[in-house]
């Protein structure tokens, strides 16, 4: 006995899918910058400063004296002569009154008074040595202000491109069913 037979055949469908990927493209462009420092504010007040220049020994060494400093040394020389005159005349005083000892004192001081003593010194000091120069600076007064940086900054927008992506979807074979009998 022969049963009969049923055969199913199958076909699946089958899709195709075609895709396009999306495209984008940024690109960003340099800012734009300028920096400027300004120099600083600076105020230097300086001064002057005091020099004192004192010559009066050098004009006293040539001779070119004021009448006071004449007076004081006029003054003090006549003083030590006076002295002098003193002590010689409190030591001849002194020898005569010892005249019972030996020897003339009254002859040995008229010798001694008939001298003439004179002596003369030549030049004097050197005149760089005589003047006094003293200098006193004055201090310097500074002040000082500082600048900010001027700075200056231009942006640009970034450029954008966008190509949207695409997907397509297509039946490349349909779904088939195919049933056979077999005796």
């Amino acid at each position: 006995m022969s049963i009969p037979k049923l055969q199913i055949q199958t076909t699946q469908a089958r899709l195709g899918i075609i895709s396009r990927p999306a495209v984008q493209d940024i690109r960003q462009y340099r800012a734009e910058q300028t920096i400027e420092q300004p120099e600083a504010d600076v105020r230097i007040q300086q001064r002057s400063g005091k020099l004192t220049i004192d010559q009066t020994k050098a004009w006293n060494n040539i001779g070119l004296k004021s009448i006071f400093t004449r007076t004081e040394e006029t003054a003090a020389k006549a003083q030590q002569i006076w002295m002098e005159g003193i002590s010689r005349t409190a030591q001849e005083g002194d020898e005569l009154m010892r005249i019972e000892n030996k020897g003339n004192p009254i002859a040995a001081h008229a010798e001694q008074n008939a001298q003439f003593d004179f002596s003369m010194i030549p030049g004097g000091k050197p005149a760089f040595d005589l003047v006094d120069i003293q200098y006193e600076p004055a201090p310097a007064a500074i002040s000082m202000e500082a600048n900010p940086p001027k700075i200056q900054t231009v942006k640009r927008a970034p450029d954008l491109t966008y190509q949207p992506g695409k997907v397509e979807v297509n039946l490349e074979q349909h779904a088939n069913i195919h049933i056979d009998w077999q005796v």
